[in-house]
């Protein structure tokens, strides 16, 4: 993924211009929308962007369904590769717990576990990006998202209780 650090640099500028308005629409700190957009951006840019910004004339239409599972504990010690497709969607995750209401949380939980489905759709659907649509890594997408999630929940009270107290200091 050579144009992985640049497209990422590159998503910081909508991330920055839009991180207020997304975290108003969430009911959530301004911060939570940066983290939900620049994770966002790094997803698009691991998954959707061409490699080298070149276009396959000759791709074909496929998607691997063969060995697509959750992976076991093992594999997400010793695998190198997969830290990535998991850790991507790990921030996308978190920002969606820590959306403001439960009910708008849970919106967001539900659109973040459609994104891996998303993306491997968008991958079937345009062959000429040259990224190839695979099951196992929905599995890793939506693994990233539950983890993130996990920390968000588990985060979420603490955080917000320290943003009562920092508001009650001033």
């Amino acid at each position: 993924m050579p144009m992985f650090w640049p497209g990422l640099l590159v998503s910081l500028v909508p991330a920055a211009l839009l991180n207020r308005p997304v975290g108003r629409l969430l009911r959530a700190h301004w911060a939570v929308g940066f983290v939900l957009l620049l994770g966002l951006g790094g997803v698009v840019t691991a998954t959707l962007l061409p490699d080298a910004w070149q276009l396959s004339a000759d791709a074909v239409r496929h998607c691997t369904v063969s060995g697509g599972r959750p992976r076991s504990p093992h594999e997400l010690l010793t695998v190198r590769h997969v830290d990535l497709k998991v850790a991507m969607f790990v921030p996308i995750g978190l920002a969606a717990a820590l959306a403001g209401t439960r009910r708008r949380a849970a919106v967001a939980l539900l659109g973040a576990a459609a994104l891996p489905l998303a993306v491997s759709a968008v991958q079937y659907a345009l062959p000429e990006i040259g990224q190839a649509c695979d099951v196992q890594n929905v599995w890793d997408g939506l693994l990233g998202v539950a983890l993130g999630a996990a920390v968000g929940v588990l985060a979420g009270p603490m955080l917000r209780a320290r943003g009562r107290w920092l508001d009650a200091a001033r």
